[in-house]
């Protein structure tokens, strides 16, 4: 641990690696007295420490039962990804006629961050490549709540791919969310409103299909 990371943020920074990289599992509690152990730190910066990861979304407090991995139901999943779905459709609407070269050749360098994240199967680089993108077009569509409401629900889906997504499995099938980028730049070039709205839908349907809640993960004990 660096001198200057304070020891809350050490022990958040470990726990959220563990999310993220899938050595723990939706649903999967965690224990204060297992982490103190094997952290080799007291309870309080544990505590500070899933304080903030409620806060991020990751994981979830139930009262008198403790801190839980975030474990959407189907039915919430669905509902995030319908709501982001028009609320994107709608801020493409009204940037479509705002968006300037200077905007394609940054979406465009996003579209290569993120096929190269994908390829080295780095998750975080490619949700924050994915998340640029979406939202490089959402912000110029000149509504600040409309952005606000479209940043966090990509920020609340991009957990659900963390956990669920098969793209990041060593045998996973060819990703195309980067190629499908690709297509609606082209079509935001054209000024093909309609069909950017058709190709979002699809867009959407397509990460929904690639989410799977079968993945095997490590017991507690053998993450940090």
């Amino acid at each position: 641990m660096k001198e200057n990371q304070s020891i809350k943020q050490f022990v958040y920074n470990k726990i959220k690696e563990a999310i993220l990289t899938r050595k723990l599992p939706p649903g999967k509690q965690l224990v204060e007295h297992t982490i103190s152990r094997n952290l080799n730190v007291s309870r309080t910066p544990i505590r500070n420490a899933i304080d903030m990861l409620d806060s991020d979304g990751l994981i979830e407090i139930i009262p008198n039962r403790g801190a839980f991995v975030i474990n959407p139901s189907i039915d919430e999943i669905l509902q995030a990804y319908h709501l982001r779905k028009e609320l994107e459709i709608m801020a493409v609407g009204m940037s479509i006629n705002n968006l300037q070269k200077e905007d394609f050749i940054q979406m465009e360098g996003f579209i290569k961050e993120e096929n190269e994240a994908l390829h080295k199967k780095d998750v975080i680089k490619y949700l924050e490549a994915n998340q640029n993108f979406h939202m490089a077009i959402t912000k110029k569509c000149g509504n600040r709540f409309l952005i606000e409401f479209v940043d966090k629900l990509i920020s609340r889906t991009s957990v659900y791919l963390i956990l669920f997504d098969v793209f990041f499995e060593v045998n996973a099938p060819q990703a195309y969310g980067y190629k499908e980028h690709l297509e609606i730049i082209q079509l935001l070039k054209q000024k093909k409103n309609k069909d950017v709205e058709n190709y979002l839908s699809k867009h959407f349907n397509n990460a929904i299909k690639s989410l799977d809640v079968q993945t095997e993960y490590k017991d507690l004990d053998s993450i940090f």
